[in-house]
C-alpha cells in the first residue's frame, strides 16, 4: 500500500508542477512551455485515473478475502 501512496503523492505533485509551470510560461508568452505543461498535465491525470481504478480493484479484491475469511469463521 506505501507504493501507492508514494506514486500518488508523486502525480499530485507533477499535477501542480506543471499547472504552476505552465501559468509562469503563459506569463511569459512562452507557448512552448504553455504546451508542453499542457501536454504532462494531461498525461499525469491519464495515470492518475488509471491508478485509482487500480487500488480500487485491489481494495475491492481485498474485502472480498476478508469476508470470504469471517464468513468461513462463522460457520
Amino acid at each position: 500500500m506505501g507504493k501507492h501512496i508514494i506514486f500518488s503523492t508523486i502525480l499530485n505533485i507533477l499535477l501542480i508542477v506543471a499547472v504552476i509551470v505552465g501559468y509562469y510560461g503563459f506569463k511569459l508568452d512562452n507557448l512552448f512551455i504553455v504546451i508542453l505543461c499542457a501536454a504532462a498535465f494531461g498525461l499525469t491525470v491519464f495515470y492518475k485515473i488509471k491508478h485509482i481504478k487500480i487500488v480500487q480493484l485491489e481494495m475491492k479484491q481485498k474485502a472480498e478475502i476478508m469476508v470470504n475469511l469471517k464468513s468461513k469463521g462463522k460457520k
